[in-house]
């Protein structure tokens, strides 16, 4: 072989046993990556993990089945993951609920013969995995022990937690026993039976499940030890896949309480309102009437079994117009959604209008609305004030006019010592610019002026209240003016209190003639 051609048999020599090297080094390292295959026995003793932010932290031995050797540590999870959702459904999204919820899980599945049990939970900052397994044959199942004194520390918190709960809890089998009762269970127990039943088993069933009956809340009702009324609302879950149902039952004594009182304070104020001469409706805040008195049926002649019905505030305006119970305004709509909307009158305070009756009527409307949404509607019939006001101001008008037709000089004063009315002629015939706007004004202003006399006092005191008009009836007194007649002051008490002041010449009252030509009373 010529030298060119052993340099490159050699060449070739060289290369094949590289290549060779090379696969057997890729099969080698693909056997290491890989978990050795479960075989019968491998968990014959619990095999733990504990992770912490997603980093293998610690691992008992002879993990090789579950994870590559060598282990990686920040990809054990994802590797034990993947090795464990292929033997046990489930398992990927229980890995996941203890990873972001922290919630615990107790998986199992079965191997050959092998019952295999995968156990998870969240001890403070660490994530604790634990798979084992026991024969079928064998009565107990291995556990680790770290594993087992942390559920056992988490079933006594449950256990504290539900017994410190001061709702009544139980749990229901497939037959409506109870196969679970915490502390408050047995408390209320305890009040309705007995002590002894309290602490006995199976303990009594208080709420038995009625037929039929769909999960969901209910109101029941059962008797203490002395017979008293012990309400509840019960909840009750829907069937788990034990078919075991989930029950609680919350008091409700003192909303029963308050409802009773509530209904207690409705009824009274009923029966005030129905005596009452004003007419109430009030409104909840669907704007729905709910509470009116007979007082309105009367006034707006609306039927009771109408108004029974709950009519809505814009309902009850139409029916009062329907009725003639509402003055007729330009724009009725617009007037009846701007008075419905008493909502915008809270801003500035109660609502009030005076209606007008094509009927005579007048009717004094306040809306006041309250806190909650509602609104109180009080209607009040002022028919008798009003004419009563109009018949005053007429007879006023009509003792103005008798005044100004009067030619002797006369002021009145109310029972209140205020001047109400006066003349002309007072206006020229006293001395000032107006007449006093008092009568205690006009003693401190006459005085003065006129001849001393014991009635100035009486006059004071009839002026204060303190004594009466009618002893100063037919008195005179006299105003003496240079270069003139003198004048004559005479004072006539009025029916109701008042007087009326009335001035002429003196030379008419010493003739003993009347001088005054007084208004009717």
């Amino acid at each position: 072989m010529t030298g060119p051609s052993m340099i490159l048999f050699l060449l070739q020599g060289a290369a094949a046993g590289a290549l060779a090297l090379a696969a057997a080094l890729w099969v080698t390292r693909e056997r290491a990556a890989r978990p050795r295959p479960l075989v019968l026995g491998t968990l014959s003793e619990p095999r733990s993990f504990v992770f912490r932010d997603g980093y293998l932290v610690a691992h008992s031995g002879n993990v090789g089945f579950l994870l590559p050797d060598p282990i990686d540590h920040l990809r054990a999870w994802d590797g034990l993951i993947d090795a464990l959702g292929r033997l046990v459904d489930g398992a990927f999204r229980a890995f996941e609920a203890l990873e972001d919820e922290g919630r615990s899980f107790r998986l199992e599945g079965r191997l050959g013969r092998d019952r295999l049990l995968i156990v998870g939970m969240r001890q403070g900052a660490e994530l604790r995995v634990t798979v084992a397994s026991a024969e079928a044959e064998e009565a107990a199942m291995r556990v680790d022990l770290d594993n087992l004194r942390a559920l056992e520390a988490e079933a006594a918190l449950l256990t504290g937690t539900a017994d410190t709960c001061p709702t009544a809890s139980w749990v229901l089998d497939t037959e409506d026993s109870i196969l679970w009762a915490n502390a408050a269970y047995q408390d209320v127990v305890g009040r309705s039976i007995g002590p002894d039943a309290s602490r006995g088993w199976p303990i009594a069933a208080l709420f038995p499940a009625e037929a039929g009956a769909l999960p969901g809340r209910t109101r029941r009702q059962i008797l203490d030890g002395e017979g008293a009324p012990l309400w509840f609302e019960i909840a009750a879950g829907a069937p788990d896949a034990a078919g075991r149902r989930h029950m609680h039952a919350v008091s409700l004594d003192g909303v029963v309480a308050a409802e009773d009182s509530l209904r207690t304070f409705m009824q009274t104020l009923t029966k005030t309102f129905a005596h009452l001469p004003t007419g109430l409706a009030i409104f909840d805040r669907e704007r729905r009437l709910a509470m009116f008195n007979p007082a309105l049926m009367d006034m707006t002649g609306l039927d009771g079994m109408w108004l029974s019905r709950r009519p809505k505030l814009e309902d009850f305006f139409d029916a009062l117009r329907d009725h003639r119970k509402l003055p007729e305004p330009r724009d009725y709509k617009v007037w009846r959604d701007g008075l419905s909307d008493l909502a915008r009158v809270g801003a500035r305070g109660t609502y009030r209008e005076t209606w007008s009756l094509p009927s005579g009527q007048t009717y004094c409307v306040t809306g006041r609305p309250q806190a909650d949404g509602a609104v109180a509607l009080m209607l009040e019939d002022i028919s008798e004030g009003v004419s009563a006001d109009r018949a005053h101001q007429g007879e006023r008008e009509a003792l103005v006019g008798a005044l100004a037709a009067c030619d002797d000089a006369l002021i009145v004063f109310g029972a209140d010592g205020r001047r109400i009315a006066d003349n002309p002629a007072a206006r020229r015939m006293l001395p000032g610019a107006a007449p006093p706007d008092t009568l205690e004004e006009a003693i401190r202003t006459w005085r003065p002026a006129f001849h001393p006399s014991a009635a100035w006092a009486d006059l004071r005191l009839a002026a204060r209240g303190e004594g009466s008009a009618a002893d100063l009836a037919d008195r005179t007194l006299v105003l003496h003016r240079d270069g003139g007649p003198d004048l004559a002051m005479r004072i006539v008490p009025r029916r109701g209190g008042g007087l009326t002041l009335g001035f002429g010449p003196a030379s008419v009252q010493q003739a003993g003639r009347t001088p005054l030509a007084m208004p009717a009373e």
